[in-house]
């Protein structure tokens, strides 16, 4: 029993007294900035402000917030603004010139298609709606329903580029 007890009680005393052992990360910012707090609150003094991307290394993690290595000083970071791996970068789907990109543009809905959107209107519905405010759905409709082939798109495609 003695033979059991002894390791037992070393590894008790092992874990008691010392202290946790944490493997430093690298922590990437994800927000547009980040503040790098004294302490773990955000009444705290501002150490500094960094940018998206900035790369921290941390030695802990106390609650919410990274403790992180800022100007040779131990800062804070709230966990919410990092990150493990790097951000990504910004992908623009449109690219142009802003004054030809605004240009035929609708900006919104009309209120005519938000009102009728929000009401849930049906087919039925909008078929029941006064001539002045209503689009020729029925002439939609009968567009829809002609099918147009790869192959014949193409052909027309190729008639256009000649």
């Amino acid at each position: 029993m003695n033979r059991i007890l002894v390791p037992v009680l070393f590894l008790i005393a092992l874990m008691y007294f010392t202290s946790p052992v944490y493997a430093q990360s690298e922590y990437y910012v994800q927000s547009v900035k980040a503040k790098v707090m004294s302490a773990t609150s955000f009444n705290s003094t501002v150490m500094g402000e960094v940018g998206k991307g900035y790369k921290f290394t941390s030695t802990a993690k106390v609650g919410t917030w990274v403790k992180v290595k800022y100007i040779n000083k131990d800062g804070y970071v709230s966990s919410l603004l990092l990150a493990t791996h790097p951000p990504f970068d910004r992908i623009a789907l449109i690219k142009g010139d802003e004054s030809e990109i605004t240009q035929g543009v609708r900006r919104r809905a009309s209120s005519f298609t938000s009102a009728a959107a929000a009401r849930g209107l049906t087919a039925d519905d909008r078929r029941r709606l006064g001539t002045e405010e209503r689009a020729d759905y029925e002439l939609l409709d009968y567009m829809e329903s002609f099918k147009v082939s790869t192959d014949e798109l193409n052909r027309f495609m190729e008639g256009r580029t000649q």
